[in-house]
């Protein structure tokens, strides 16, 4: 779909008022507006419309968004990150979570984000967990993330159904790919690694894909923002 034609479908969408959630939880707001847009759900590495991400997110809403996924070079083997750094997992009994937010601040875990002029890396202490090069980083934000419409909605919530009405959007246009890392650098994106044991403990790592999530409101440090 190309802008001109998600700007039509938009307005359309917007007149429409609010909309009920086609999926419950997190991921409601995004995947109701694919659906309204008759876009299929992305998974794959390019943008969603033609040469822009598309991105949905409730008013108000704190957290973060994802950028896109990109796995490392692992150093310490992902089995052994787990039993190392990981913990019980809350709902899936008898397994091990190694799920993480990881900054250029120490968390809990003991992880932090390091960078020097070679590559970006999760650490523990002087230990390199998982590293990627940069040029292969700021690449993959170049392809996943030329420029990016953000699509924000007021949320209201009958008999515990969210309804959304899409009614602001802007486009973030002009990045440079540089400007990336140096948000890195900045502390101001943060790395999620999203794995778990399955199986009962270590036969197997279900990894849902090392996430680069930066906070919604801070997309004006890689783009230039106009009012659709």
């Amino acid at each position: 779909m190309d802008l001109n034609t998600f700007k039509q479908k938009y307005q359309e969408i917007k007149s429409r008022g609010y909309i009920k959630s086609h999926r419950k939880g997190n991921t409601g707001v995004g995947h109701t507006l694919e659906q309204e847009l008759g876009l299929t759900e992305n998974c794959i590495s390019g943008p969603d419309l033609t040469g822009n991400e598309l991105k949905a997110a409730r008013k108000g809403a704190g957290g973060k968004q994802t950028l896109f996924t990109k796995e490392g070079d692992w150093v310490v083997t992902q089995k052994d990150y787990i039993a190392q750094y990981g913990f019980p997992h809350t709902t899936h009994i008898g397994e091990m979570s190694g799920q993480s937010t990881v900054t250029k601040t120490v968390n809990k875990r003991g992880l932090f984000i390091k960078t020097t002029d070679d590559y970006c890396a999760v650490m523990h202490g002087d230990t390199i967990i998982v590293k990627w090069d940069w040029e292969s980083l700021v690449d993959q934000f170049a392809k996943k993330f030329p420029a990016c419409v953000k699509v924000f909605a007021e949320v209201q919530k009958r008999d515990g159904v969210e309804y959304f009405h899409y009614n602001e959007a802007y486009h973030f246009i002009g990045t440079d790919k540089n400007l990336f890392r140096t948000a890195i650098e900045n502390d101001m994106i943060a790395i999620d690694i999203r794995m778990r044991t399955q199986n009962m403990i270590g036969k197997s790592i279900r990894n849902r894909g090392t996430a680069f999530r930066m906070n919604h409101g801070k997309m004006e440090a890689l783009f230039i923002k106009e009012a659709l």
